[in-house]
């Protein structure tokens, strides 16, 4: 089985020059389809609704949806999102045989969409995001390479945003490693770059509550788009400011900061809507947990089989 996957990504290595020209052709289409407003609409209801599980038919649309109109950059980006939540959320299902196969589909889905919508910013943070998961599966040091750049180019159009992308792949990393420290000083970063007032480390610590709660009220009355969408709730995001703050903590616990992390948990229970979240218990457990967690976010895992569910978390 190794080998036979192994052979999958040299056909697909051996590919890349000419799919890169292709779809360097690529033109968006005018219109979208019927099948696509479909699968698009249908893609965001199960999504909102965190279905992990209705994955399989929400790619069967979108698939049938780009196979009609393979030049629709919604569905492409679509694409790139689900295989992406499919590897990133695997924890919610028995271990997947074909699970790694997702990263290569994300990327592949985020590098096409980049091509039919290049003005959208956040497509650039997933895709080197993505590719750096990929270079690391294959061993791949000039990918890898060539991604932490991309991020870095990323990160300056549109920081807040691509920041969270870079630092959610570097937790992934020994809390000793230059990247892992980089991707924990970016959460601070991210929360300075989401308010008009200097909100470091050490000031937010001196009065958490107070500062975290008038930066959610500032977010949600700011007239910049960029912040609104990577530092508030949004239709699209509907609980983005809990994700934010339960992978912040996770990281905290990971790198042993205990005092800060319980800061972090806490944090997610300023948006009202908190009490609608499904995730709303995690945050009660981790705080019980972090003692605990520490030693289990810094075990190595088996990226196939994540059957320990003391995990950090997966996506938000």
């Amino acid at each position: 089985m190794k080998k036979l996957f192994f052979l999958i990504i040299i056909i697909f290595q051996s590919g890349c020059a000419f799919f890169l020209s292709y779809i360097k052709d690529k033109k968006p289409s005018a219109k979208e389809t019927l099948e696509a407003k479909a699968a698009n609409e249908y893609m965001w209801d199960q999504f909102h609704l965190g279905n992990y599980d209705s994955i399989p038919s929400i790619l069967a649309k979108l698939n049938k949806a780009y196979k009609d109109d393979p030049n629709d950059p919604n569905v492409t980006a679509h694409l790139g999102f689900v295989y992406l939540w499919s590897f990133s959320e695997r924890i919610r299902k028995v271990p997947q045989e074909r699970i790694l196969e997702n990263i290569f589909l994300s990327n592949r889905f985020f590098k096409e969409a980049i091509i039919l919508n290049p003005k959208d910013d956040r497509l650039y943070g997933f895709q080197s995001a993505v590719q750096m998961c990929e270079g690391a599966l294959t061993g791949n040091l000039e990918m890898l390479a060539q991604s932490y750049f991309g991020s870095l180019k990323a990160i300056k159009k549109w920081p807040q945003f691509n920041k969270f992308a870079l630092g959610y792949v570097e937790s992934q990393l020994d809390t000793g490693s230059r990247m892992y420290k980089q991707g924990l000083k970016y959460q601070w970063d991210i929360i300075d770059a989401c308010s008009e007032a200097k909100l470091s480390e050490e000031k937010i610590m001196r009065n958490p509550e107070e500062l975290l709660t008038g930066l959610y009220q500032e977010i949600n009355n700011s007239k910049d788009p960029q912040i609104k969408r990577a530092c508030g709730n949004s239709w699209i995001a509907p609980h983005n400011w809990e994700g934010f703050f339960l992978n912040f903590g996770d990281m905290l616990v990971k790198a042993g900061k205990l005092k800060q992390a319980k800061v972090m948990y806490s944090a997610a229970r300023i948006s009202p809507t908190y009490s609608d979240w499904v995730y709303q218990e995690v945050i009660d457990n981790r705080i019980d947990d972090m003692e605990l967690n520490v030693e289990a976010f810094n075990r190595k895992q088996n990226l196939t089989e994540l059957t320990d569910n003391r995990q950090m978390m997966m996506i938000n």
